[in-house]
């Protein structure tokens, strides 16, 4: 009954294209075998046809009379329409119709006893090839917006992608990135920023430009090439040509904040500006299912998560803010279901998922340490020695990394690709900056060695107007701590135009500190 449910969500709109949106209902309620009585036939005879899998098509297909040596279920299936179907039309006399019945109770033993016939006003039996509300190909669910951008690509050069965090973006442009490889196109991928010589293409030569998370991966980062970005961006009309195709991805929240700063030509056509944040029940079921799939219950048959239906995870999605995407909660649920398997855990999620990371440091800080290794570095090779400084993680070295990866990949953090390992999404990695941003004991560390441009991209004043969901206010004890990285490291270039920089007390302690260097 459960995959009858799956079913209508997925073959919904050509459902109701064919049968009305009153069948559909009477699909929605199937509760026990008795309700199966109350559908209508033809409903019954394109769900056999279109969508269970153990039904095999006849020979000559569907919707033609089966040839006489096929006596497969799928034949037979046929042969009842078309013998109802001529009933209905005042034909008494149908052979084959004693061999079906042979077939039928061998295949599924005395039927007779348990189904109740009844005339339903000689209503012929119609059959259609009903099509899914989306499809799944190399992995990746092609949802409507990301058919859309392959289909603005086919007339424009450029396309931008919009969206929240973990929305399927960066899942879009890996998607762009195959498909334009596989056409014989150069593919040239940029994170964060471009310039002006990344859309230039010679004219004999075909190249595609992605560049994702366009201003910054957790919020609005390059203060200081602002301009030099936009200056690409607007640019980009004059200096590609019909062989150069240029692929933005941006999050919602960055987005906004550009719009209300500075005047981005290419983000006013909306007719190239593609909006990730809606999916339809059918997208959301396929990845849904997928990341069920890979997720913990992958690890664990007996997962009472394995049985949920996805009216209950839809009803949960409802109480999604919109500040994260639908794709990222369901993953989410899928390794972390008994954390998020109450709405109101569901509210804020990064505090939740702080608060894992708290119970993580508490009983076992190894793997805590690991975690919190590799999001410091971005990227870890097993290959390679733990960082000097990592033992002021409290005595973490290679051989603790190497030991420890397994199971925090098992944890659903930690991706591992090859002998390099990242954490998995970057709401994850916020989650843990937000976490030791707060705690006296590891935001010293955190300032010192974390990869600088997550600290410029989500580091703030308290008085800045650059504050989004994504930004962590930076106290006013912990200034001297990034101060004296910025100064160690000649950092200053970075911090030129940062918010940081309008705040007057770090401002002051900038040059005090600069003073006695230089004295």
């Amino acid at each position: 009954m459960e995959e009858i449910k799956e079913t209508t969500v997925f073959f919904k709109r050509s459902i109701v294209e064919h049968f009305g949106e009153e069948l559909l209902t009477s699909l929605c309620n199937i509760n026990s075998l008795e309700d199966y009585h109350n559908l209508d036939i033809s409903i019954l005879y394109n769900l056999l046809r279109n969508v269970c899998k153990n039904v095999t098509p006849p020979k000559r297909g569907w919707g033609y009379e089966p040839s006489a040596d096929d006596e497969s279920l799928g034949a037979d299936i046929e042969r009842i329409r078309s013998i109802w179907n001529r009933h209905c039309d005042g034909e008494t006399e149908f052979s084959y119709l004693e061999e079906i019945l042979v077939r039928m109770i061998y295949r599924y033993g005395n039927i007779l006893d348990v189904v109740k016939f009844e005339d339903t006003g000689r209503k012929k039996i119609l059959s259609f090839a009903m099509n899914p509300g989306c499809q799944e190909e190399d992995g990746v669910v092609l949802t409507k917006a990301l058919k859309a951008v392959l289909d603005i690509l086919e007339q424009e050069y450029c396309v931008v992608v919009k969206g929240a965090v973990g929305t399927g973006k960066s899942t879009c442009l890996k998607y762009i990135d195959r498909h334009y490889r596989r056409n014989q196109w150069k593919v040239k991928k940029k994170e964060g920023s471009i310039t002006q010589s990344d859309v230039y293409v010679p004219v004999d030569e075909k190249r595609t430009l992605l560049c994702d998370d366009l201003f910054g991966v957790y919020n609005r980062g390059y203060f200081g090439g602002t301009n030099d970005i936009i200056k690409a961006l607007e640019n980009i009309e004059q200096k590609v040509n019909k062989n150069m195709k240029v692929v933005l991805a941006i999050h919602d929240h960055v987005y906004e904040e550009l719009q209300k700063s500075h005047y981005i030509k290419v983000f006013q056509n909306k007719r190239i500006v593609v909006d990730f944040n809606e999916h339809s029940d059918a997208e959301m079921l396929l990845i849904f299912n997928d990341q069920r799939k890979k997720g913990h219950c992958s690890k664990n048959p007996k997962c009472w998560f394995r049985n949920v239906d996805f009216e209950s995870i839809k009803n949960t999605l409802k109480e999604n803010t919109g500040k994260l995407g639908s794709p990222i909660l369901t993953l989410l649920y899928s390794n972390l279901h008994d954390t998020f398997a109450q709405k109101k855990d569901t509210q804020d999620r990064v505090k939740i998922l702080c608060f894992i990371f708290q119970n993580m440091m508490e009983k076992n800080p190894d793997l805590f340490h690991v975690l919190l290794y590799v999001m410091f570095v971005e990227t870890h090779s097993l290959d390679e020695n733990v960082k000097e400084w990592a033992s002021k993680l409290w005595g973490l070295n290679s051989t603790t990394v190497e030991q420890n990866v397994c199971h925090v990949d098992a944890f659903p953090f930690v991706q591992a690709d090859g002998r390099k390992i990242k954490i998995k999404h970057e709401l994850l990695s916020f989650a843990l900056f937000k976490w030791c941003a707060s705690n006296i004991r590891y935001a010293p560390l955190l300032l010192k060695h974390c990869q600088f441009q997550m600290i410029e991209e989500i580091i703030r004043p308290i008085n800045s107007s650059h504050q989004s969901e994504f930004c962590v206010i930076l106290k006013d004890e912990m200034f001297c701590v990034l101060i004296s990285r910025i100064l160690d490291e000649n950092l200053n270039v970075h911090v030129k135009k940062h918010p940081l920089m309008k705040n007057d007390l770090f401002k002051k302690l900038v040059f005090q500190m600069l003073r006695k260097r230089f004295t």
